[in-house]
């Protein structure tokens, strides 16, 4: 036995402190790279369901989130639909009681309308409405969505007298319209 142990570990008559500090040394080594196998065997069971675990979460929000783009997209396509209908809509002066434009680029001053300001007649014009005999034969009602389409800041104002405004201005009564503009407050009957 002693042999054997001469062998491996030194005989207590050469044995110094670097021997003994080499044997420390080796026997946690030698511990160290044991508790690292053992834990690698053994613990990469548990790691492996985490990442799996891990994995299934991922794939469940990547569903998600690939349903929740489809369902973006879909109102999206509904949405510009909607818009492409309400701009030919808008465009498009048929139906409306809205006549064509006389000529290709005549355009009066709109802004002669009591309530009707430049922003107001550019809004007119980008629908369409370039006379005052135009403006004479649309709708209350499209003139009000003309406004509403503008924002808040435009929906005061009250298009109820324009049409007949415009009737004025179209016809050339300027001193009738004039006197009906000083008698109403604001263009408002």
């Amino acid at each position: 036995m002693n042999i054997l142990v001469s062998g491996l570990f030194s005989t207590a008559e050469s044995y110094g402190k670097e021997t003994a500090a080499f044997e420390i040394i080796l026997m946690l080594l030698v511990a160290f790279i044991l508790g690292y196998l053992l834990r690698y065997f053994l613990g990469a069971k548990s790691s492996g369901d985490q990442w799996e675990t891990k994995y299934g979460e991922l794939q469940h929000q990547y569903e998600l989130l690939e349903n929740k783009l489809k369902m973006f997209e879909s109102e999206n396509r509904k949405l510009s639909e909607d818009l492409k209908a309400c701009l030919s809509r808008s465009k498009s002066t048929e139906g409306l009681g809205i006549a064509p434009p006389p000529g290709p680029t005549r355009k009066d001053d709109l802004k002669k309308i009591e309530g009707i300001g430049p922003k107001i007649q550019q809004m007119l014009y980008d629908a369409g409405i370039y006379t005052f005999d135009q403006l004479s034969q649309t709708d209350v009602s499209f003139l009000q969505d003309i406004l509403d389409k503008g924002g808040p800041a435009y929906k005061v104002h009250n298009p109820e007298s324009w049409p007949f405004q415009a009737e004025m201005a179209a016809e050339g009564k300027w001193d009738e319209l004039k006197k009906w503009q000083d008698e109403h407050k604001h263009g408002r009957f």
